[in-house]
């Protein structure tokens, strides 16, 4: 290869923002030139058999990506009156009666209640602060849940023959049923109640109120419960 020099190549790139003309230096035989609006030029300065022959190439310009539109976030979706019927339909569902296992008749004015920790039913009763619900329970001993509520009412305990003269009797589709009112005259508090037999399991309905209240609504709770029809 006498006379030939070895190739050299060089390459030379502005990453600046083009100028609007071409700037040419020329230094050494080596002629530089800068990026034009076409895009990136790089010189390839070839030297061989003591001729220097500059080539170029072209490189294309980076293709810019158009940004992408964020998606809307959950906070933006649906109106507030939208909002506002899903939530009404919540609240409608809560306000279904639970299926206790038994049907009756509602007195005028009373509105059954969702289910709430041991209540299996609760009772609105209009006009009233009375508390009326029901529990299940596995014992049914009657005398030491009278005295029980004897002592919610501020009632002392009493002989389980006393009892017995106070407890009514009564059948829901031949089912004893003992029911008992409880007041405490000086006190202003009672207590209604009755123990359906359902063994191995005991239905309790207790209402609890002002004495006053209780015996105005004495006739519907026992109607009620004298209504009920298993399931």
């Amino acid at each position: 290869m006498g006379g030939r020099y070895p190739l050299k190549v060089m390459i030379i790139v502005d990453i600046q923002e083009p100028p609007a003309y071409i700037p040419k230096i020329q230094k050494n035989g080596m002629i530089i030139m800068k990026k034009t609006d076409l895009g990136l030029i790089c010189l390839v300065l070839v030297a061989g058999c003591g001729k220097e022959q500059p080539a170029t190439y072209e490189v294309p310009k980076e293709q810019s990506v158009a940004p992408q539109q964020a998606a809307p976030s959950m906070g933006t979706m649906g109106s507030d009156a939208e909002m506002a019927a899903v939530q009404a339909a919540h609240a409608s569902m809560s306000a279904h009666a639970p299926d206790t296992g038994f049907k009756a008749e509602l007195p005028d004015g009373w509105t059954q209640k969702p289910a709430s920790g041991m209540r299996m039913a609760s009772y609105a009763i209009a006009g009233t602060a009375i508390d009326f619900y029901l529990t299940s329970l596995a014992m049914g001993d009657v005398p030491s849940n009278v005295n029980r509520w004897r002592g919610q009412v501020g009632l002392p305990d009493v002989s389980a023959e006393e009892i017995a003269g106070e407890v009514q009797t009564f059948e829901v589709e031949g089912r004893p049923v003992g029911y008992i009112e409880i007041y405490n005259e000086a006190g202003g508090k009672g207590i209604i109640a009755a123990i359906v037999d359902l063994s191995p399991k005991y239905w309790y309905f207790t209402a609890k109120g002002s004495v006053d209240e209780l015996k105005a609504n004495a006739s519907d709770i026992r109607a009620f419960l004298e209504s009920i029809n298993l399931d």
